[in-house]
């Protein structure tokens, strides 16, 4: 009887071993196919005078399948957004919410508030339009009729901060705030072509429009000049230029306001107007008091569905205002840029491994040129990602699934894989970056992947896709031709 046992033990060490064997050749055979591909598209000319780092390795291993320039510190542009929103997932979870109370400590009676009204920001950054209508409901429901008093907005629990790029009003770089609406974006409405007619969506008394302007369906960039003028009462707009296909699919006329709290406001200072309740007061910032209580908490999404935003949208309002929670939250408030950096530093050594000095992080969204991660450091946070069971799902979903979004990059996947990926693009400075995961479906492996390309002199611009596109449809290709 012991020696049965001792034959079966052996078959089946012998067995995993052969298994381990075929699986090991099947790795190595892949391994080479993704470098065939890769390098010969590496030698064209697209690629002379660019430095390229690439990891793409088992999502559950360590060792890669392919690597090039692993350990050399690049721009990462908005492949920056996997720290921030796996930061936001491990720190604070993926159930947390955000909570904005609409406070007072004035008296109802007979349908009026004697008091000012309280639009208090706790660094939610998915408040909507909704959010606002469905508060002036319930002031509504609670029989206020009248506000004898003024709408303040308090924006303490982070700091203010002016736009970092001047008077470009592009929404890339609408500032973030602790009273952050439609993520501090006004919509640009373009109807009929000669001459077109030009509108905002929110309507609002918080903007004023002037435009000059030629439409076009070319699929090439149109780049319309957008800036603005500050007021007491909000921002003169102006749009110069010809507004294409390419600036509408991008949303490159959408406005960032320059006022985060001031337009919340005043937007829902006009939702409770619409409704029937009068104002009498201004529309000005200030301080909740000590006694004021809370009439209703206005609560957008989810962690999970915030950092879902963040990642297929490309959202940077979410991702700024997420590092200056992080400084309220774990440091101090009023939360800022510089505190939230530290916190995120202090997360990559901590819980994702990274060596310190080996990094750079000037800012959450990846707008600026000085982030810089190597492609190994970004692999091991994808993997450690996936490895982490309860944080699996929320964090490969918040990724645009290549498609089947219209924030994915170009080329569709071959039947028979499926790809979610995080780019980034720098255009100016010559910069696109992609990482995230690649499933065969007939197999059910999982990879992970990153590629970051970046153009040592200056060039073309290399508008979302340009150097990434390439790279990534060798690596299909080389997936489809090298696993049986």
């Amino acid at each position: 009887m012991k020696r049965k046992y001792y034959y079966l033990f052996v078959w089946t060490m012998l067995s995993v071993f052969i298994l381990s064997c075929g699986r090991g050749n099947r790795m190595n055979n892949l391994g080479l196919k993704i470098k065939q591909s890769l390098e010969k598209t590496l030698e064209t000319s697209l690629y002379k005078g660019v430095r390229v780092g690439i990891v793409i390795t088992g999502a559950t291993e360590k060792e890669a399948l392919y690597s090039r320039l692993e350990n050399e510190p690049l721009m990462v542009a908005s492949v920056l957004k996997l720290v921030s929103s796996s930061a936001g997932l491990m720190l604070l979870g993926t159930k947390y919410k955000f909570r904005t109370p609409v406070m007072t400590s004035g008296s109802l009676k007979n349908g009026t508030l004697s008091g000012d009204l309280y639009l208090t920001g706790r660094g939610d950054p998915c408040l909507m339009t909704e959010h606002l209508e469905q508060a002036a409901d319930e002031l509504v429901r609670r029989g206020i009729r009248q506000i004898e008093g003024d709408i303040v907005y308090d924006v303490s629990f982070l700091d203010k901060e002016e736009n970092r790029y001047g008077r470009n009003a592009r929404n890339l770089y609408a500032p973030p705030s602790a009273l952050t609406v439609n993520y501090n974006w006004i919509d640009v409405k373009v109807e009929g072509r000669d001459p077109p007619l030009l509108s905002l969506v929110p309507k609002t008394g918080y903007a004023q429009l002037k435009y000059d302007v030629t439409v076009s369906d070319s699929a090439l960039p149109g780049r319309p000049d957008l800036s603005f003028r500050p007021f007491p009462w909000g921002d003169a707009y102006t749009v110069k230029g010809t507004i294409t296909a390419w600036d509408r699919q991008y949303h490159y006329v959408w406005l960032g306001v320059s006022r985060p709290g001031l337009y919340a406001a005043t937007l829902f200072r006009e939702i409770c107007s619409r409704k029937g309740i009068r104002i009498s007061g201004l529309t000005r910032e200030g301080k909740a008091p000590g006694d004021a209580r809370t009439l209703v908490t206005l609560t957008s999404s989810s962690m999970k569905e915030t950092v879902r935003r963040m990642n297929q949208e490309s959202n940077n309002v979410i991702a700024e205002t997420l590092c200056k929670d992080f400084g309220a939250i774990f440091d101090s408030q009023p939360g800022t840029r510089s505190k939230g950096v530290a916190v995120l530093e202090k997360f990559c050594e901590e819980k994702l491994r990274m060596e310190p000095g080996k990094f750079f992080i000037k800012d959450a969204s990846g707008l600026d040129p000085g982030n810089c991660f190597t492609a190994r450091q970004i692999a091991t946070l994808l993997n450690i990602l996936y490895n982490e069971k309860k944080l699996r799902e929320p964090f490969v979903s918040s990724l645009a699934e290549q498609g089947h979004h219209p924030h994915a990059l170009d080329p569709v996947p071959p039947q028979g894989i499926s790809c979610y990926v995080k780019s980034g693009t720098l255009s100016v400075q010559g910069v696109n970056t992609a990482a995230g995961y690649i499933i065969v479906k007939k197999t059910g492996l999982v990879f992970s992947f990153v590629l970051l390309a970046n153009r040592e002199e200056p060039g073309p611009m290399t508008y979302s896709g340009t150097l990434t596109n390439p790279l990534l449809e060798a690596v299909f290709n080389a997936m489809i031709n090298g696993i049986p």
